[in-house]
């Protein structure tokens, strides 16, 4: 029986990649560097916001405190420019809900900006527990923050899930001792973690978890 559901945020509920890639890009021409391709900064995501700018500035001799204040401010104003849910994401997480399972988003993403896209999005009424990167909690892939939740609504390891589309996601679930699910459809990297399935769009995760 599945009582509790971890989710990423990014590249597992919504697809941000062009408005991350936008403020990287921004923040770099404002210090005169030349734009990155959209791919390449897509690979940078998933450790948050300051290894994103270490990554995107590896290549300048520039300050890092003033290249991470320029993207994180731009980002902040243009949060859902482009960004958008996934297909499925807002009747699948209405569909767990009504199956009485607690559901939480763990993100390196500070809380703020996770919960004015999830009310932009109008699924925010969903979720029991938002935790953001700027938390109490270390960022993935440690695991405080899974183990905090699990604590807090008193699950077992084999009732509890985490679903996300990138190592930190699965590497935090396999050191909490919990399930864990692959976003195939995300564009985080798997690299060798393991997990227990993978799925190639957000129906697929709701119709596969409601048979454990």
């Amino acid at each position: 029986m599945v009582k509790l559901i971890c989710f990423d945020l990014d590249g597992t509920l919504i697809d941000s990649r062009l408005d991350l890639a936008g403020a990287v890009n921004y923040m770099r021409g404002t210090l005169g560097l030349e734009p990155l391709e959209t791919e390449r900064i897509v690979g940078f995501v998933g450790n948050g916001a300051e290894m994103l700018v270490r990554r995107a500035i590896s290549d300048a001799n520039v300050d890092f405190e003033e290249a991470l204040r320029r993207m994180k401010k731009y980002y902040r104003d243009h949060l859902t420019d482009t960004t958008k849910l996934y297909p499925g994401v807002s009747e699948g997480l209405k569909e767990l809900k009504k199956a009485e399972i607690k559901l939480a988003i763990i993100t390196n993403k500070p809380k703020d900006a996770t919960e004015q896209i999830l009310t932009k999005f109008h699924v925010q009424q969903y979720f029991d527990d938002i935790i953001g990167g700027d938390g109490p909690f270390p960022l993935k892939p440690e695991p405080a923050a899974i183990l905090y939740l699990m604590n807090k609504h008193k699950t077992a390891y084999q009732e509890s899930w985490m679903f996300g589309d990138h190592y930190t996601d699965l590497e935090a679930a396999r050191r909490a001792h919990i399930r864990s699910a692959l976003a195939t459809y995300g564009f985080g990297d798997a690299k060798e973690e393991k997990f227990d399935f993978s799925v190639e769009s957000f129906g697929e995760f709701v119709f596969a978890i409601k048979g454990f």
